[in-house]
């Protein structure tokens, strides 16, 4: 009789040889993965992790003490049979960084962001990510499980707290992205990664800073619905972007836009 471990050895073989012919060569280069002990967004995390996988990413795990202790066995057994998944090494966290393309955080706690805000590095994550910004390498946080007005957090009833504290954790997340953080939410985690590692091959937005009488040239589109990608073509190509009467854009689309100077407008108004 098929013993119960033997079942599970079986299907972790047919996940591995099934995520490899879904796209997970690891030929995209390495990316840390730093979990924090958040309590929001634990399966959408998980999921965006697999997908980076498939997209062909090689995962290097690294866990905060309180995750290590409340998540680790639970995140490992959910990208079981995943290929090119490892973990890092208290001992050598800062050679696996260097090799990395980025750090992504899908789950950002409230005492990881403090911490973080105030420049303490006294664990293996906090250094990764402090250090990854110091390295000038992307940092993608998923904001979901420190931000007050998640979603999950009200579910849980954190969003009774006053005033004063609700301000003093915006602060925090402003700060942490003052210092470079990208931070997304945990629906965006994956597309964010993925789109900031390859605006890190276009053409610095330096570059568009006027240096002559030449106009900025101006793309059009003619869509009811913009994208990341429109916005990112348009910064390639080093230009700006008429959205025509789109009733709307994706939030990474706005992000990228403010961030990397792609100057909006529309057929009803002006620049945005």
């Amino acid at each position: 009789m098929i013993q119960e471990e033997q079942i599970r050895d079986i299907i972790v073989k047919v996940i591995h040889r099934l995520a490899q012919r879904l796209g997970a060569l690891g030929d995209k280069g390495e990316l840390m993965v730093v979990f924090t002990a958040a309590t929001v967004g634990f399966r959408e995390a998980v999921q965006q992790v697999r997908d980076l996988i498939l997209d062909g990413f090689q995962v290097r795990l690294a866990f905060s003490p309180a995750a290590e202790r409340l998540i680790s066995s639970g995140i490992k057994q959910q990208l079981d049979g995943f290929p090119h998944v490892s973990m890092v090494e208290p001992a050598t966290w800062l050679s696996f960084l260097k090799d990395a393309r980025a750090v992504v955080v899908p789950l950002l706690s409230l005492n990881t962001l403090s911490k973080l805000s105030m420049l303490i590095a006294d664990n293996t994550a906090t250094n990764i990510i402090l250090h990854a910004l110091l390295m000038g390498k992307p940092v993608v946080v998923a904001r979901n499980g420190a931000d007050p007005s998640d979603k999950g957090r009200v579910e849980l009833g954190f969003h009774k707290g006053k005033a004063a504290l609700k301000q003093a954790i915006a602060q925090r997340l402003q700060t942490v992205e003052d210092y470079g953080c990208i931070s997304t939410d945990i629906r965006q985690l994956r597309n964010t990664v993925k789109f900031m590692l390859i605006s890190e091959e276009a053409p610095d937005v330096k570059q568009r800073e006027i240096t002559s009488a030449s106009p900025v040239p101006t793309l059009s589109i003619s869509k009811r619905f913009v994208t990341a990608n429109e916005v990112l073509h348009a910064w390639r190509r080093g230009a700006n972007l008429n959205v025509g009467y789109a009733s709307g854009m994706t939030p990474l689309a706005q992000d990228l836009a403010r961030r990397y100077g792609v100057v909006l407008t529309t057929d009803n108004d002006g620049a945005s």
